[in-house]
This record gives C-alpha cells, sequence and structure tokens, in this order.
C-alpha cells in the first residue's frame, strides 16, 4: 500500500534517516558527521564527482568557493525541516554534500560516506567509500510518494532488494508519516549520546564487551543469579563505556559511589578499569562473592537524611536506583561543592519513599517523572545535562549534573534553599509518611511471585482456571479451535469473568502473596496466553528443533501439564515437546 505524503514528511524522514541508518542496518551503531557543504550553485555538476577517498571530498570548495561553502549539521537540519512545498529556493541553495562515517557495531572497520541532498529534484543519495559491504542507494520524492532505488548492488543474491523494499522504505515511510519535528531544537532531542564522542564511545563499548561480556556470563553461572544476565550485562557495558567517556571529557573523578547498586556489575567493571569507587545496596547479592577484591560493595541502607560519603568520592551514580533517584541530586549537591552526579532513572518515587504522584498526565509517568527529577536538579543549583543512552531498555534517559548556576561562596544559603525545597515537597506529597521518615526498602524484601504459596493451592488454582477455559459452556467468545488433531484450545475469557468463578478465599491468598491473579497467569506462561483486550487463553505447546539454539537449561526439567490434564494430551510427540511425557 503506497502512503501519500507531502514534500515536509519527505524531508522530516529524510533528516532522521541521516542520523538513524543504524535503526535500518544491524552492523552500523551510528553515523557520526564531519563536514557538510552548503552547495550555492550546480548541485548537478558536484553529484556526478566521484568522491573515492576522503581527501577528496575535503579539497572540494578550495577552488569553487563562489559555488560550495562550509555550512553546519545545525544548517542542514535547519533547512530540511523548514522546506515548503512549491517554494522556489533560488540561487541560496541546491542541496548539500555531507561528509559521513558509519560506525560499525559488527564489521571489521568504521565506513566513510558520502551524502547528496538535491533540493531541486528531491532527491537523496547515499554512496560509501571503498565499502564491499553496503550498497549505494538514492531516496527520491515525487508525486506525494517516495521511491528507493539500489545504485550498486554488491550481492548477486536479492538480499539487496528485498533490503529496501521491506527494510528500507518501510522504515522511511513511518519516518515521515509520523509526527513531524518542527524545530531544530526537536531534532536535536531525538539524539543519542550528546555528550560524550560517538566514535570514542563506539570503540570503548566494543573493548569492554570483548573484555568483560564472557567473563561476567561466567560470574554470572558461577553465582546462579536467577536474573537475565544478558539484559544486565549489556546494558552495564554501555552505561560503563559512557561514564568512562563522559569522564574523559570533564575530567576523572577521584572516585564514585554507586547508590542502590543492585547486582553490583556497574561497579566492577569501573574497578576493573582502574577507578576507585564503591557500590552501596540495602541487600547483599550473591554475585557479590564471584567479584575481584578491587570490586567495593557494601551493604547499607542509605538514609538520606543523614548519610555520609566517603571523603574521596566526588561522583554519584544512581543507576536504576529507585526509591533514591530523587535524593541523588539533592545528596550531590550538599555533600560537598565539588561533587557531580549521573542519574539514569526507573521506577518512579518521591522524596518519601512513596510511590510518584503525577504532575502531569498529558505524559506518560516515566516522562512526568524524568521532568520531575529535571526540577529538583534544577533546585539544587545543577546546571542540568540531558542525554539518551544506547543501552537495551526503554528507560534510557539521563540527567547528569557537573557545573553549578551559583558562585562556591553561596552554597550554604543554596543547601538550606535545598532543605526547605525538599521539606515542602515531602508535605506535599509525603502520602501521610512522617517528615522525620522516609520509607525505603525493607532489607528483607517480601517475595511477591507466587513462591511463597502452597504448591498444593498454585496446582488446585490453575486447575481450576484451566478446566473453565475448557468448558463448553463458555462459548460466548468463539476462537480458533485446532481442527488438526482435534486438540481442544478452550476458549478466551476476560480476567473479570475469570476472577468471577474463583472464591474469595482463592482470591485472597494470590492478592496477597502475588499481585493477584494476572502474576499468577503470566508465571504459568506454558499453559496460558494474553491477548488484546484482557483475554486470557490456552497456549499450544509448540515443539523444539533439537539443533537450534534452545536454552538446555529449561526443557525436559518438569512434567507435561497438558499430558497429564488435558482431555486430549498433549498435541506433541514427546521426542519434541520441551516437558517430560
Amino acid at each position: 500500500m503506497e502512503h501519500f505524503i507531502t514534500e515536509k514528511q519527505f524531508w522530516t524522514g529524510i533528516v532522521i534517516l541521516i542520523r538513524n541508518y543504524n535503526a535500518v542496518n544491524k552492523n552500523i551503531f551510528a553515523c557520526v558527521i564531519h563536514k557538510v557543504l552548503k552547495v550555492k550553485k550546480g548541485i548537478a555538476h558536484f553529484s556526478k564527482t566521484d568522491y573515492s577517498q576522503f581527501s577528496d571530498f575535503l579539497e572540494l570548495g578550495k577552488n569553487e568557493d563562489t559555488l560550495v561553502s562550509d555550512s553546519s549539521e545545525v544548517d542542514l537540519i535547519h533547512a530540511l525541516c523548514s522546506v515548503e512545498e512549491n517554494k522556489s529556493l533560488g540561487d541560496e541553495c541546491e542541496g548539500f554534500l555531507i561528509l559521513c562515517k558509519f560506525l560499525s557495531k559488527k564489521l571489521q572497520k568504521d565506513i566513510e560516506a558520502v551524502v547528496n541532498i538535491d533540493l531541486l529534484i528531491k532527491k537523496y543519495t547515499c554512496r560509501f567509500m571503498s565499502c564491499e559491504d553496503l550498497d549505494d542507494y538514492a531516496v527520491k520524492f515525487g508525486n506525494n510518494h517516495l521511491t528507493v532505488d539500489i545504485l550498486t548492488q554488491r550481492s548477486t543474491s536479492d538480499k539487496s532488494k528485498r533490503w529496501s523494499d521491506f527494510i528500507l522504505k518501510p522504515k522511511l515511510v513511518k519516518w515521515c508519516t509520523s509526527p513531524t519535528l518542527d524545530s531544530v531544537e526537536e531534532t536535536q532531542h531525538t539524539k543519542s549520546l550528546q555528550l560524550v564522542d560517538l566514535e570514542r564511545y563506539n570503540e570503548l563499548y566494543k573493548m569492554l564487551k570483548s573484555k568483560y561480556a564472557e567473563k561476567t556470563l561466567n560470574i554470572w553461572s558461577k553465582a546462579k543469579e536467577s536474573t537475565d544476565p544478558l539484559k544486565y550485562i549489556y546494558e552495564d557495558l554501555a552505561i560503563a563505556a559512557y561514564l568512562i567517556c563522559l569522564w574523559q571529557r570533564v575530567g576523572s573523578p577521584i572516585g564514585f559511589a554507586d547508590l542502590g547498586c543492585g547486582n553490583g556489575l556497574l561497579v566492577y567493571i569501573l574497578s576493573e578499569e582502574g577507578y576507585n569507587g564503591y557500590g552501596y545496596d540495602v541487600r547483599r547479592r550473591k554475585i557479590w562473592a564471584c567479584y575481584s577484591h578491587s570490586t567495593r560493595l557494601i551493604e547499607q541502607t542509605i538514609e538520606p537524611l543523614s548519610f555520609k560519603l566517603p571523603e574521596d568520592v566526588d561522583w554519584l551514580i544512581g543507576n536504576h536506583s529507585d526509591e533514591l533517584s530523587p535524593w541523588i541530586p539533592v545528596l550531590s549537591a550538599t555533600s560537598s561543592f565539588q561533587m557531580r552526579f549521573f542519574l539514569l532513572p526507573c521506577c518512579a518515587y518521591e522524596f518519601s519513599g512513596a510511590k510518584f504522584q503525577r504532575r502531569n498526565t498529558g505524559i506518560s509517568i516515566y516522562q512526568d517523572f524524568y521532568a520531575y527529577l529535571n526540577v529538583i536538579s534544577q533546585n539544587c543549583g545543577f546546571i542540568t545535562l540531558k542525554d539518551r543512552l544506547k543501552i537495551p531498555s526503554t528507560k534510557r534517559l539521563a540527567l547528569i549534573g557537573i557545573d553549578r548556576s551559583y558562585a562556591s561562596n553561596l552554597n550554604e544559603k543554596q543547601i538550606q534553599h535545598i532543605a526547605n525545597f525538599v521539606e515542602e515537597e515531602r508535605i506535599k506529597y509525603g502520602n501521610n509518611i512522617s517528615l522525620l521518615d522516609i520509607k525505603l526498602r525493607d532489607p528483607h524484601e517480601k517475595v511477591r511471585n507466587c513462591t511463597q504459596i502452597n504448591k498444593k493451592i498454585i496446582d488446585a488454582l490453575i486447575l481450576k482456571i484451566f478446566h473453565q477455559l475448557l468448558s463448553p459452556a463458555n462459548n460466548t467468545i468463539k476462537t480458533n479451535n485446532n481442527k488438526i488433531g482435534r486438540w481442544q484450545s478452550g476458549v478466551r475469557l476476560p480476567m473479570r469473568d475469570i476472577a468471577h468463578n474463583l472464591s474469595k478465599s482463592d482470591l485472597q491468598s494470590i492478592k496477597a502473596e502475588c499481585g493477584g491473579i494476572k502474576t499468577l497467569l503470566r508465571n504459568k506462561h506454558e499453559i496460558f496466553e494474553f491477548h488484546s483486550g484482557d483475554l486470557i487463553g490456552i497456549r499450544r505447546p509448540k515443539a523444539y528443533a533439537p539443533h537450534t539454539q534452545y536454552n538446555r537449561q529449561t526443557i525436559k526439567k518438569r512434567p507435561c501439564f497438558f499430558h497429564v490434564h488435558h482431555p486430549d494430551g498433549c498435541p506433541l510427540s514427546a521426542e519434541v515437546c520441551t516437558f517430560i511425557h
């Protein structure tokens, strides 16, 4: 299906493509723009030039100063975002030539490229220099549609055309038809890693991965940690690379303190890289004992009103620090004038430790909390910097406090202002918690994931819900009963109907220990599946292929529920079912 787009939408999509080629090519980490040239006249002439070497491009303009002039990325974005349909461009600007470097994530080396933007014929062209891995391509606008052409097909197969038709073009159309970016400032806000050098960050991140990824996986296995190692390892490696690049730019810390450090992985990586630091958390983790002795991890409840940092600490880190997140700027500002902070918030809390109360319901709770943390930082006197990290998490917006908005001789006055601000906020949003107390996390956190309920009670509830979904009486919602093999897949029922057929004692027991029916059913994902509209159904078992990378630790460990309890048995044979028959 062809999408109708305007010229302004087309150039908006091109702006996003320039910065986000990595979104259409998994081998690329990011694009760095090194040089922008504005072509005043004769764009067609310059477009035909073969810039096969970096130096060829840099020479351009030295003898053509009347036709080509140096420009900037900001000018480029501004020009593309302000294009109006049917507007005569005149002699002021016919297009742009851009020298880019595409930072490699999976390829052996970074790749240089020349991008040509022709405003007259409304065309974007990208040609890679001395590269056999990426296809040159062009995107053109006409008759309110865009077309994509592969210019130099590197492969003899139809891989290039598939990439063009099913990855590049659909992504471009999505970018073009999404809400437009109306200003240079808005496009700047969409950039990631603005405060660090991208090339240095990419090289450092790749080095840290090769150095620590396998090592930390072995540590995870040795500690028998139940959490997903791949998520935490690559996320903390990326955060470590970011912090090291930031510190190389603004000055290395004397020492850092990671408050609410959890598994301590970030502290371990930074310590191994030669940075002096500490990690604090309310509970010791099993994995702590597996790190090297240079990793200093301390089991301690952080009481914000009385906590004292070691004298050799001048950077605070809040990496998904939950209840401590609003306190990170406060502790940083009140500890010493030299203290700085890095805050990557996740779960939203008030100063009191109570759940965050919305200030602006027009945005997501995460955006609302992030904006409030910025208010806290500003009230603490920081010139607050913002950045977006590249990590495997949706919560990747960081706040960074390096410089103050006031002189050091006003520090005592500022500390008093902070105390008054915090007290006022706790009165307004304290949820009836005393000003003398802060509701912090219990060192012995109660497990609420069904593991504390008697197994017989859980099994009885699961069977009751299972038979309810199989019951012929529940035929108000039709489903695709699998006629192949005549295996009954039952019906899909809303959560409220399932709850209505359970006794009060059943509901009370699971609510007290695991938060309700939804948690119980999600924990039994091999039996039940969730559908749109809060509907619950029976999951049809899927076979596993022995040659695939299936998690060998989880297969053939428990009896097959369907083999034992389903009236038709399990639809899979014992050989391919992941459970025991």
